[in-house]
């Protein structure tokens, strides 16, 4: 705990996590969305979120006893403590902000192949698959 509470990790290595050679042949992919369209289906996602009814889900849960891992989760402190209109735009931000992060992080990994996936899905998968091809020499018509 006072590892934790000082800012430190007992894995060390876990800032390294990816940066290394992996043991088996492997494909690491990123699926980008134009910034603007990420930040437009986190807010349509809230909404819906919210139009779904997710305060009382959520205190409904605290009348539970809860893991600190789970009161950790996005939106459960803003859901707990802030009217539904504050709570709704803080969440918002705070998924957006969230999303940045994992970005930033995605692009530090080693080897990463990164493709737009802002079109149809299937595009994007005979992509992956062409990309797979490519990397590891298989015959047309095989995945792996």
């Amino acid at each position: 705990l006072e590892l934790s509470e000082a800012g430190h990790s007992l894995a060390p290595d876990r800032d390294r996590l990816w940066a290394g050679d992996t043991r088996h042949p492997t494909l690491i992919v990123g699926l980008e969305v134009p910034r603007e369209e990420l930040e437009r289906r986190i807010e349509e996602r809230t909404h819906a979120m919210f139009e779904a009814g997710v305060q009382d889900e959520v205190r409904r849960a605290l009348e539970q006893p809860i893991s600190q891992t789970a009161r950790q989760a996005l939106g459960l402190e803003e859901l707990a403590t802030l009217s539904p209109e504050d709570a709704e735009a803080a969440i918002i931000l705070r998924t957006r902000r969230y999303a940045s992060y994992q970005r930033k992080w995605m692009r530090r990994i080693s080897g990463l192949v990164s493709l737009d996936a802002d079109r149809p899905p299937g595009e994007v998968a005979d992509e992956i698959l062409e990309v797979a091809r490519t990397r590891q020499r298989l015959p047309a018509g095989q995945a792996g």
